[in-house]
């Protein structure tokens, strides 16, 4: 779906640099020595992995800090053996997700390690209610739209978070939103 919205120059590059490589059935777990090597051999010559999502690359408890910067840990050492940064997906909590707290560092589910020994975070937070009057949205229309922010940048400015609408086969383009004036005072028509 996202090839439709690229030029042909940037569909060859993503042909000549992506690799994309389905695990369903593998069962990985960095932990092991053989998955650990073998992410480090698909890592070297690259500039970026993506780990999609981080419960699929472990069998480690998710809530103990021992097991979890351990896991940390291992891709840590990819990245400085090879120069490829490593991003996870992760979800965030219930918790966190149902009280709109989506957006904030420590929504993440699992130990704190996920959060403290990593040097970047993001997010994609859904458009809540209020948001969708804040920036005009109708409410039928809210579930296209989600916010992207950054949430942690050790080594980075500040990041203005960005409105995006979700369109068909899932592409998320961003999106021209303008925040919505409360009007102060009475109402018209009635003074």
């Amino acid at each position: 779906a996202l090839g439709a919205h690229l030029s042909a120059e940037e569909r060859q590059a993503v042909a000549d640099g992506l690799l994309i490589q389905p695990l369903i059935g593998s069962l990985p777990n960095i932990m092991a020595p053989e998955w650990f090597d073998g992410l480090k051999r698909a890592a070297e010559g690259r500039r970026l992995m993506v780990l999609d999502t981080l419960r699929r690359f472990h069998i480690e408890e998710e809530n103990a800090s021992g097991p979890m910067a351990q896991v940390i840990g291992r891709m840590e050492a990819i990245a400085a053996d090879t120069g490829c940064s490593i991003v996870f997906l992760h979800h965030a909590s219930k918790g966190a997700a149902m009280m709109g707290a989506g957006d904030q560092q420590q929504a993440s589910r699992g130990s704190s390690v996920l959060v403290d020994n990593i040097r970047w975070q993001s997010y994609l937070s859904s458009m809540t209610s209020a948001e969708a009057e804040e920036w005009g949205v109708d409410d039928d229309q809210r579930r296209f739209f989600v916010r992207f922010g950054v949430s942690k940048a050790n080594y980075g400015a500040p990041f203005a978070d960005r409105w995006f609408r979700r369109h068909d086969g899932g592409v998320l383009k961003p999106a021209v939103l303008e925040r919505q004036r409360k009007s102060k005072g009475v109402p018209r028509g009635e003074a």
